[in-house]
């Protein structure tokens, strides 16, 4: 899992993989203020952009998620956002897991859960071994506004 912002991103760069680059180069450059919610093709499959506008509600009601095949950049936009993480562990507990057709498990439970604030500029990466339960109230619900890019593990790969 990475944590961070544009600004940190433009001095630490030379240390990140090529493709997370190509995607946060993708943010730093694109005005989604025109750009309507919805998939959006930066790489075909192998890369691709989801802009979102969901409203923030308490962790309790969120749930946490893992995925196999993609890496996520998550970048907000608007609002504040909290997010909570969790590694991959054995004493997760899968409730849904739909790997095949959507890429995503859900979990009943987790391992000890940390919190990250998002605010406008800040992003994460989350990777196979995190688990991330998105879009939670800061301290009330709020509709944000967020990015969320997706790049296939095959494009990390050595």
């Amino acid at each position: 899992m990475i944590f961070s912002d544009l600004a940190t991103w433009e001095r630490e760069k030379a240390l990140y993989p090529k493709a997370l680059n190509r995607g946060l180069e993708y943010i730093r450059s694109t005005d989604f203020s025109t750009m309507a919610p919805g998939k959006h093709d930066i790489e075909g499959d192998l890369m691709f952009v989801m802009v979102q506008e969901p409203t923030t509600q308490s962790w309790e009601k969120q749930r946490p998620e893992s995925h196999q095949t993609y890496i996520d950049i998550q970048y907000l936009i608007e609002g504040e956002e909290l997010i909570k993480v969790a590694r991959l562990t054995s004493d997760a507990v899968i409730s849904e897991e739909d790997f095949a057709s959507r890429d995503i498990a859900f979990y009943e439970t987790t391992s000890v859960e940390s919190s990250i604030l998002l605010l406008p500029g800040n992003f994460t990466v989350f990777y196979p071994s995190d688990i991330h339960r998105p879009v939670c109230s800061v301290k009330e619900d709020q509709k944000i506004k967020k990015v969320v890019i997706k790049i296939h593990k095959s494009l990390l790969e050595l």
